[in-house]
């Protein structure tokens, strides 16, 4: 088992350089969509791919969807909503009751692997992605992983992402989006693009208190990173910068900004037929019971309908 005073020292190395200006940071010269000769920046944030690049990104979402062979084209949408450590990926499992091969699950964080292994592949991840200091730090004898450097592909994959929801909205698959939602306008562009293509959409909230979200957020990491020292993964762990996760927590109210975007959605979109809140409450920072609970289910009966509240079985 590796030290645990070398796995924190490393976790705050990652920590420190994700920072605002600092090499790992998403707006670091080393982000992938700063390299021109993979993107043209169009106007201001807004990055288009080029003729190489193109090809790579066709050969990835082809890849993705032929991982995906019992995909259904029954025009259906799952949302998962919520911060980071909430639990979206257990209750997605509980939800589609073992209807997942059914589903293109849209998950940016996939493309992030699939970019860093393609980068380790063709050399790019040494020559282009991989910053002076961290090479520095590797030379003093402090191990890095792929995924520490997440956050340099975090725009690629996003944009990755989206072109395949897009690829699979216009064919009708059914798609579960698994997102934070901490934004109303591209949620609202989401439900409008489903609707548009008269899909049926559920949206799943997950919510934890902040406290938790940290908890979890660190031990996942710390799992996943010790993993990758025993040699069981060679990709490493993804770190999310606690300050990202607490503005999470920064909605309107005493909300949190996924629980706000998932509740507007439900309340203003014809499109969602069904909105189900799940809760983690401060218990699970000691083990205990509270974890992932239904809390609330809303129904339209059509499309355009109101939203009504069922009653669930238990709210404690």
């Amino acid at each position: 088992m590796a030290d645990n005073e070398v796995i924190e020292q490393h976790r705050q190395s990652v920590s420190d350089l994700s920072a605002p200006g600092e090499a790992l940071a998403r707006d670091s010269a080393h982000v992938t969509v700063r390299n021109p000769d993979w993107f043209t920046e169009v106007e201001p944030g807004v990055w288009v791919a080029t003729d190489v690049r193109k090809q790579l990104h066709e050969q990835l979402k082809n890849e993705f969807l032929a991982a995906v062979p019992e995909v259904r084209a029954d025009r259906r949408a799952l949302v998962l909503a919520g911060p980071p450590g909430a639990g979206k990926s257990t209750l997605l499992g509980q939800v589609l009751e073992g209807n997942l091969e059914h589903y293109v699950v849209i998950d940016s964080d996939e493309f992030k692997e699939a970019l860093l292994r393609e980068a380790q592949s063709d050399g790019s991840y040494e020559s282009w992605i991989k910053p002076q200091i961290v090479k520095d730090l590797e030379a003093q004898g402090e191990e890095f992983f792929p995924l520490d450097l997440a956050t340099l592909v975090h725009e690629e994959s996003s944009i990755l992402a989206e072109q395949l929801r897009s690829d699979c909205i216009d064919l009708g698959y059914n798609l579960v989006v698994d997102k934070v939602l901490a934004s109303l306008k591209p949620a609202l562009e989401l439900i409008s693009d489903l609707d548009a293509a008269r899909y049926s959409v559920q949206i799943i909230e997950a919510h934890v208190p902040y406290e938790v979200s940290e908890q979890r957020i660190t031990e996942r990491w710390e799992e996943m990173h010790e993993a990758s020292l025993a040699g069981e993964d060679d990709l490493g762990a993804r770190w999310v910068p606690y300050e990202f996760a607490r503005e999470v927590f920064n909605g309107p109210g005493d909300k949190s900004k996924p629980e706000a975007v998932a509740e507007h959605l439900a309340n203003e979109c014809s499109a969602v037929r069904r909105y189900r809140v799940y809760r983690t409450t401060g218990e699970a920072l000691n083990g205990a019971a509270g974890y992932g609970q239904l809390r609330s289910d809303f129904r339209r009966a059509e499309r355009g309908a109101p939203l009504v509240e069922f009653e669930v079985e238990s709210r404690v």
